[in-house]
């Protein structure tokens, strides 16, 4: 176990759905209170369910989900919208808590999982570069050490002392790349990052994914470019409406997705001719 970077052991997110909660007032909380024994009494009296709890509202975005990643694997996750890839993401970032199951990170994490997650919009780039660094639990003297590089490769320059609501979300996306790929955690997880930002800059981010990976770290990549996954990503999984479709080989995994999108656009392509 000991060369385990991440274990997923079941794990199931659900998310409430529906009309948000009205405000309630103290009096209304401990009157809600008081009456919830007597009114659920009546719903069992009435032959209704004893624990009334909206599950219609409610929805799993994951569902039974196991694997695991050792340390110095470079892993893609696919599928398609609304697959559950970037909860998934979010749960092993601890941004979430799992409704069901758990799941065990053994090292420092560093992610990017969407333009803006991490950073303090009235804040400057410098100071949000040694804010993230104190939150991976780097000193000063360490930070200090890596900052030129993360300027450098995110290539926003003189707007380094800019706060980071007024910067392009190109260049809010850059210094988030580096900041998350250069403070040298031991986990990198990346959500999209080639949606934003011209193609120099992606071929620079897979480029640093791929140094992160060859120093023996952990790299959990998300993304629609099966040509990045495939060149980045030794092993992929596969999720489809919340649960783990299949595992094995990027290229594997990959080709198999492809072809059952392909299948799907062409049955609907079909439908609609019958029609």
């Amino acid at each position: 176990m000991g060369d385990i970077a991440i274990r997923v052991e079941e794990i199931g997110k659900r998310y409430r759905i529906g009309k948000a909660e009205k405000y309630k007032t103290l009096r209304d909380t401990l009157a809600s209170a008081f009456t919830a024994p007597f009114l659920k009494v009546g719903r069992v009296l009435r032959g209704e369910a004893a624990d009334d709890t909206g599950l219609d509202d409610q929805i799993w975005a994951l569902q039974g989900i196991s694997f695991e990643v050792r340390q110095g694997e470079v892993i893609g996750v696919i599928g398609g919208n609304g697959a559950g890839k970037s909860t998934l993401l979010k749960i092993l970032s601890r941004i979430t808590e799992p409704t069901t199951g758990f799941a065990e990170i053994h090292g420092r994490v560093g992610s990017l999982l969407e333009v803006g997650t991490g950073f303090h919009q009235e804040l400057t780039g410098r100071e949000n570069t040694y804010l993230n660094g104190a939150i991976l639990g780097m000193n000063k003297k360490e930070i200090d050490g890596k900052f030129d590089e993360i300027v450098a490769f995110s290539e926003v320059g003189k707007f380094i002392d800019t706060p980071v609501k007024h910067y392009s979300s190109g260049m809010y996306l850059r210094l988030a790349f580096a900041v998350a790929a250069h403070l040298e955690p031991e986990i990198l997880i990346v959500d999209e990052v080639l949606a934003v930002g011209d193609a120099g800059f992606q071929q620079k981010c897979l480029g640093k994914m791929g140094a992160v990976a060859k120093e023996g770290r952990t790299v959990l990549f998300v993304s629609h470019n099966m040509g990045a996954i495939t060149q980045l990503c030794g092993r992929a999984v596969q999720l489809e409406k919340g649960r783990l479709k299949r595992s094995g080989s990027a290229g594997e995994v990959v080709a198999a997705y492809l072809s059952s999108v392909a299948g799907t656009e062409l049955k609907s392509s079909w439908s609609d001719e019958s029609s």
